[in-house]
């Protein structure tokens, strides 16, 4: 036989868990053709995989790439990475279904990215898709529907609960989706719309898309002090509907550090009961969002003018503090740092008008004012037209490590596929984890502090994510399965995204600057980074969910 592309004498890590063993993989159209010895002279293109481990594509169960992948088509930071699966729609935030007259209502959600996508003429799940297949994308793309876009293509941003014609309007939708091909349904319970939901509306959405042998993920209610009620909640919905629940990553945050024997627990003995439950997680310990997105949930809703207005008012802004104190309306994970007068761990990125004060931490600029930080918080919301962006550190890195090892956490990276170049790149977000998640984990906790072995740390990010989607021809090295491959050098490779990984200041040195140590990734059987350089071919494809 003779092979397309032959991956010769490297440390074949075949994504199972298994010790690794020398190889050699013949790749014949897309699917892998042979695992054994290959000759030089059987291969149209040889690779010398010497010296390097050959795993399988990496899948990220937990990405945001619905957008950037429209406006990057060739998914540049997150391919060249080794990633040749992503997982959209996550957080009940999908690009479609939208409906008149919501539809700028679900645009303005995606805030500056959706005015990039020069295409917004899909209003279904099968038109999104197929807006994808035909733009072409540089990896694979599986989604999922979003249960905040649902919502918002029936009520809008209404609060209430969905009347029964709605409710019905609402699950026809979901099923549309799941019938294009959606792997399942998201939530995002800390963010509107979904925060207006009750437990027995997703129940509802959840029974159609289990008709369809598909997967419920969640950002879960609560991240901290109510973390455990919360992921209470998401077995729920597994035990009444029958499906496989997955947990969003589910680090416990600042007020609930150090329970996640607590959280994992919980998901043990849902396992013990029989219920599918799993959890993914990424490594930073970190997040920069707009100050806005700390406050509470029910001013997510107003425009920019309508939450400056807001906030020039004394009596909003001692009502708004006592409601983060209280914690009676909470927003994510970062607004915990709020409630618990950690301004300390609140860093300026990005003050337009005051260059000064990036770098600075809200507790020091409050400080040399002489105010209270919670006035300083709302003071530069105000004075700068609600355009700053801030560093929340706000996750444990123990807790990161404790669920990284467990076998029933896998690795995601709660990013979206992003350039050095284009029309988001400048300024450059705060996004290490787009340019870095998984060479950064090979680097820090595999290499040089290593808690994982590289057979356990790839099972993680393929064999265990792949089938927790459904994709059962990807995730492994075995023949007759898709030709996603990673080729990893890990004595060279590097995260090059973040200036002291997994804490970086990137109002020193902007994070977006691809790995090192990835010199080859093959995705549906063609090179498509090749010698560490990006090749110019758009091989993914939109993977449609197959129905039972």
């Amino acid at each position: 036989m003779t092979f397309d592309i032959g991956v010769l004498g490297g440390r074949v890590v075949d994504g199972a868990g298994n010790p690794w063993y020398l190889g050699d993989i013949g790749v014949k159209g897309k699917r892998i053709a042979e695992i054994g010895s290959i000759r030089r002279g059987e291969c149209r293109r040889a690779i010398d995989a010497r010296g390097t481990y050959v795993c399988p594509g990496f899948v990220d169960i937990h990405t945001h790439s619905d957008i950037t992948a429209i406006v990057y088509p060739g998914c540049d930071s997150t391919l060249r990475q080794g990633v040749t699966t992503h997982l959209i729609g996550n957080c009940g935030s999908s690009a479609a279904p939208i409906r008149e007259p919501y539809v700028e209502t679900w645009k303005n959600y995606w805030g500056e990215w959706a005015g990039h996508a020069d295409v917004w003429n899909w209003r279904t799940f099968d038109q999104y898709l197929t807006v994808l297949e035909r733009r072409g994308v540089g990896h694979n793309i599986a989604a999922l529907v979003g249960h905040g876009a649902v919502r918002t293509a029936v009520l809008g941003a209404a609060r209430r609960a969905p009347k029964p014609q709605e409710l019905g309007e609402m699950k026809d939708l979901v099923e549309e989706a799941m019938v294009a091909g959606a792997f399942g349904l998201s939530t995002g319970l800390v963010y509107p719309p979904g925060s207006f939901a009750k437990t027995r509306e997703i129940v509802e959405l959840c029974k159609v898309v289990a008709r369809y042998g598909g997967m419920y993920t969640s950002h879960i209610r609560g991240e901290r002090e109510t973390i455990l009620d919360a992921i209470r909640e998401a077995i729920l919905i597994g035990e009444k509907t029958g499906m496989r629940v997955q947990i969003s990553h589910n680090c416990p945050k600042i007020g609930a550090w150090g329970r996640t024997q607590e959280t994992l627990g919980l998901v043990e003995e849902a396992r013990r009961r029989g219920l599918d439950v799993t959890v993914d997680n990424d490594v930073h310990t970190d997040l920069a969002p707009a100050l806005r997105s700390a406050l509470p949930q029910y001013l997510h809703e107003l425009t920019k003018e309508e939450l400056l207005e807001h906030l020039r008012s004394e009596e909003n802004r001692r009502r708004i503090r006592q409601e983060i104190v209280e914690d009676k309306l909470p927003a994510f994970g970062p607004a915990g740092l709020l409630r618990h007068g950690l301004f300390d761990r609140i860093v300026l990125m990005h003050c337009p008008g005051r260059r000064d004060l990036e770098g600075k931490t809200i507790a020091q600029v409050a400080k040399a004012r002489g105010e209270d930080p919670f006035e300083t918080y709302f003071d530069l919301i105000v004075d700068e037209g609600d355009d700053v962006i801030a560093i929340f550190d706000y996750i444990s890195e123990e807790d990161i490590r404790r669920l990284l090892v467990h076998p029933l956490v896998m690795v995601s990276s709660d990013c979206s596929t992003w350039s050095e170049k284009g029309p988001l790149a400048t300024p450059p977000p705060y996004f290490p984890c787009a340019f870095g998640e998984y060479p950064g984990i090979f680097e820090r906790y595999v290499r040089d502090e290593p808690v994982l072995t590289i057979e356990e740390a790839v099972r993680k990010m393929t064999s265990f994510p792949a089938q927790k989607i459904g994709l059962f021809d990807r995730g492994l090295l075995r023949p007759g399965l898709a030709a996603d491959i990673t080729v990893i050098d890990l004595a060279r490779i590097k995260d090059r995204a973040t200036n002291g990984w997994p804490h970086s200041h990137p109002f020193k040195n902007y994070p977006h600057r691809y790995p090192e140590g990835v010199p080859y990734v093959i995705v549906n059987g063609k090179v498509a980074v090749d010698k560490g350089r990006q090749a110019k071919v758009l091989a993914g494809e939109v993977l449609r969910h197959r129905q039972k």
